[in-house]
């Protein structure tokens, strides 16, 4: 039975509102509407969706907001029948609302968002178990049919299609160093559609007690809480890679922040980090021994890979640098250190698989090559490698394949090149090979979009 919740803020027909799009809503959008949200909305809540993205504004002019009388007219219920609906399509995830004050009195905001794919639809349980019980089986399979697509038809074929850097050509300067207005322009958009969007994995949440961090950090530096979201990423990287605890960090946030206004520095956070674990890392990681498996192994992996999925699973990527490089008694240098903390904040590789990736790029070199890693990082990134197991399988795999033949991407059907990691060099990059890596992630990204479901 449907729960029907009354608004928790007080809205009357002259109260203002202003609609906020997140995104676009196209025909196809429209039609995923029409069969997968209108029997879980309702007509009235239905109607509220598409009209509000009628009443976007065509310029930013928020003094010129109507009220909702305006809202109530066109659609013809009551404000208790626009409220029920409102909030249905507030649960179904298609508005959020905000209320603000400013000269002319409180207004309402309805962030507009597009419906889920049908792909997404269907694989969220709520959502599609909701569908089936309102519309029955027989419609149900129907609707499944009608948006399923089958790529077997790719199967055995060869793909040709051309990247964008194979037909247009970019100046290898601006791929390098990215121009200040499309890094404003790109800051800009950001700011606006990670609006409201959690950046970090929940399960990756519940590896530290932020409550714990935010409560301290509130109490003793007076960092207010906006701040520390914002920087919740940061803080979250940090803790994966370096492997350190609450407290500590808690610690470094409060030495590290702008003392004139109380608000986090990211790059000195850091660098403080970095130094810290400097100081300790080529002498800590002396009394780190190797732990036997006593579980019986059950997979096809050999004595060794076992034995190094579970070092990589139970040491931070920081650490495990330092012991690896302490085995061929060298040290890990800041250059090194460095390069694997940026590489794991800007890839979606978990520390484990990072641990492996360290594994693989010390065997073929005394030190990390930047070049070598961000290769290896973009392939698994790209086929969607995330667990040290699949990082040591796609290793034996590209070992064991013929040289030059192509391979098949199981997940979508796509056929693609195989890299020749061999063929990277391990110097330090220079501005031709910059630009070449930056085309490489560049394609990568066009490459997803591409082959993003509908």
């Amino acid at each position: 039975m449907d729960r029907e919740n009354n608004s928790d803020i007080e809205i009357n027909p002259l109260t203002g509102y202003w609609c906020l799009p997140h995104g676009q809503i196209n025909d196809y959008d429209r039609r995923i509407l029409t069969d997968l949200y209108l029997p879980l909305l309702g007509t009235t809540a239905y109607s509220v969706y598409l009209l509000l993205w009628e009443k976007v504004p065509n310029k930013e002019v928020v003094t010129d907001r109507k009220n909702h009388n305006d809202l109530l007219s066109l659609l013809n219920v009551d404000l208790n029948k626009f409220n029920a609906a409102r909030v249905r399509a507030e649960a179904l995830g298609l508005i959020r609302t905000f209320t603000k004050n400013d000269d002319l009195g409180e207004y309402c905001i309805y962030q507009l968002f597009e419906p889920l794919t049908p792909k997404e639809f269907f694989k969220d349980d709520l959502m599609s178990i909701f569908l089936y019980e309102k519309i029955g089986q027989i419609n149900y399979n129907e609707l499944i049919k009608k948006y399923s697509r089958s790529e077997a038809i790719l199967d055995q074929s060869t793909e040709i299609t051309k990247d964008f850097l194979e037909v247009f050509q970019l100046n290898n300067d601006d791929l390098i160093n990215t121009p200040t207005d499309v890094k404003n322009a790109q800051s800009e958009f950001t700011s606006e559609s990670d609006k409201g969007k959690p950046k970090v994995d929940p399960a990756t949440m519940n590896q530290l007690d932020w409550e714990l961090i935010e409560d301290r950090i509130s109490q003793l530096f007076k960092i207010e809480k906006d701040d520390l979201l914002k920087n919740q990423e940061l803080i979250i990287n940090l803790h994966l890679f370096y492997g350190i605890d609450e407290i500590a960090l808690i610690d470094l946030i409060g030495k590290t922040a702008n003392i004139a206004d109380n608000k986090i520095d990211p790059e000195r956070l850091r660098r403080s980090v970095q130094d810290r674990f400097e100081k300790n890392a080529n002498i800590s990681v002396k009394n780190v021994e190797e732990k036997p498996i006593d579980a019986p192994v059950t997979n096809n992996l050999s004595r060794a890979d076992n034995l190094l999925l579970e070092q990589a699973k139970s040491m931070v990527p920081a650490d495990f640098l330092a012991a690896e490089k302490q085995k061929s008694g060298g040290f890990t240098g800041a250059a090194e250190s460095k390069a694997l903390r940026d590489m794991a904040m800007k890839t979606y590789l978990s520390p484990a698989v990072l641990n492996i990736l360290v594994d693989y790029i010390l065997q073929n070199s005394p030190t990390l090559s930047v070049a070598l890693m961000e290769t290896v990082a973009n392939d698994w990134q790209q086929n969607e490698v995330k667990t040290p197991e699949q990082a040591l399988q796609r290793l034996h795999d590209f070992q064991n394949r013929p040289r030059n033949s192509r391979r098949y991407n199981n997940r979508n059907k796509k056929v693609e090149k195989a890299t020749d990691w061999s063929k990277v060099q391990s110097n330090t990059p220079t501005n031709d090979k910059k630009a070449q890596i930056k085309r490489q992630e560049l394609q990568a990204r066009i490459r997803k979009m591409r082959n993003k479901d509908s």
